[in-house]
């Protein structure tokens, strides 16, 4: 078969000059929305109205979480998470939040945001989430937070996790960006740990244009975001706790809930383009795919690939181009590492190794994926892959 045929019969033009583009929003249909904008547009209020009230119960329902706080981005909840993480403990001794170095860089910036310092660990070969032995041997007196993530919708080890949390009394926050869709035994994440941060960006399987969600088990946290996404306002224009506007606006909220209804669907349409994808590459020789526990499913936010040179014919690199070449944009997420960015590169203790993150960075590539990567498109993009040795 040439895949690029069957591509170009089973995908829409793109104003990117893709023929398979990354990424396509999957947004629900202007219909289901008219009447919450009108709604709101009648209203005359753009945020803090009926529409963010309705998101926060939705996804407070959806994970199971004792509260939800709706902000302006996944990297502003993870911000402003830490910064009142850190004022609750009230220990000036705790600067340090432990992090994979094989994540997106919001994470390590929001740590730096929040005032403290990034600590990198190690990632597991095989499912590309943090290594849960490396925090272990990362956590000292100075350790303020654990920051673990949900790697391209792939579920952490939460219950390590969560028992390494609770044995130190370390508290446990998850960069849960491509988290909505992830299940663990069968429940959709959030209420695990001390709190979950997801985003709504226009990659996500849940979008609001721009947003965030806070998942959270603690009332006193969620109620010193709602305080710290107001500037830090105390409700009579004081403040005791700096914060900055990180406020969801009204019609982000309405979208943002009207595609959290349709989560399950979406999930549904991932999870056939990702089996299509395993069905076409796995067995060949040289390609790895992300490890994802039997109790647990990924949302497939991304559907990533590792390519060993040596046994493939050809690197990660030469593959990408040659998708590139047939009008289909691939990613090298997390190429470089972030404990190689110059922005973070001076947190990074050089005695400890990070050989499987390094690894990972150099040799992973995440293919198409959204609401236009149905199996057929999946199966044209595999076949590509596979061409790129010839």
């Amino acid at each position: 078969m040439n895949g690029t045929h069957a591509i170009a019969s089973t995908s829409k033009p793109t104003t990117s000059g893709w023929r398979v583009p990354f990424v396509r929003p999957d947004l629900p249909a202007f219909d289901d929305v008219e009447p919450v904008f009108r709604r709101v547009f009648a209203s005359g209020m753009l945020t803090k109205g009926e529409a963010l009230v309705e998101l926060e119960a939705a996804a407070r329902h959806l994970t199971g979480a004792a509260d939800v706080v709706a902000v302006s981005s996944c990297t502003v909840g993870l911000a402003l998470g830490l910064k009142a993480l850190g004022h609750m403990q009230g220990d000036p001794r705790r600067r340090e939040v432990i992090v994979p170095s094989f994540t997106f860089l919001a994470g390590p910036a929001a740590i730096e945001w929040a005032g403290f310092e990034p600590v990198f660990v190690e990632s597991d070969a095989h499912s590309w989430t943090v290594n849960a032995a490396d925090v272990a041997a990362a956590i000292s007196p100075r350790t303020a937070a654990i920051l673990a993530c949900h790697t391209f919708g792939c579920p952490c080890d939460v219950v390590g996790l969560e028992a390494l949390a609770e044995s130190t009394g370390i508290p446990l926050m998850i960069d849960a960006a491509h988290g909505l869709g992830t299940q663990i035994a069968g429940r959709q994440v959030g209420a695990e740990g001390f709190a979950q941060v997801f985003s709504l960006s226009p990659t996500k399987l849940v979008v609001a244009g721009e947003g965030g969600l806070v998942a959270t088990s603690s009332l006193e946290f969620a109620a010193a975001l709602r305080r710290l996404r107001e500037y830090g306002n105390d409700g009579d224009y004081s403040c005791s706790l700096a914060g900055l506007n990180g406020r969801l606006p009204e019609l982000s909220a309405a979208l943002g809930h009207a595609s959290l209804e349709r989560l399950p669907e979406v999930v549904a349409r991932r999870r056939a383009a990702a089996n299509a994808y395993l069905d076409a590459l796995r067995g060949t020789p040289g390609l790895g795919f992300q490890a994802i526990a039997p109790h647990a499913a990924s949302s497939w936010k991304d559907f990533s690939i590792t390519i060993d040179p040596d046994a493939f014919g050809i690197g990660r690199d030469a593959v990408r181009a040659h998708l590139a070449a047939q009008g289909i944009d691939a990613r090298a997420y997390y190429s470089p590492p972030c404990h190689r960015m110059p922005a973070f590169s001076r947190y990074h203790q050089p005695a400890r190794r990070l050989a499987a993150t390094d690894s990972l960075a150099a040799c992973s590539l995440s293919l198409p994926m959204g609401a236009h990567v149905t199996p057929p498109v999946a199966r044209a993009v595999a076949a590509c892959v596979l061409e790129a040795r010839s």
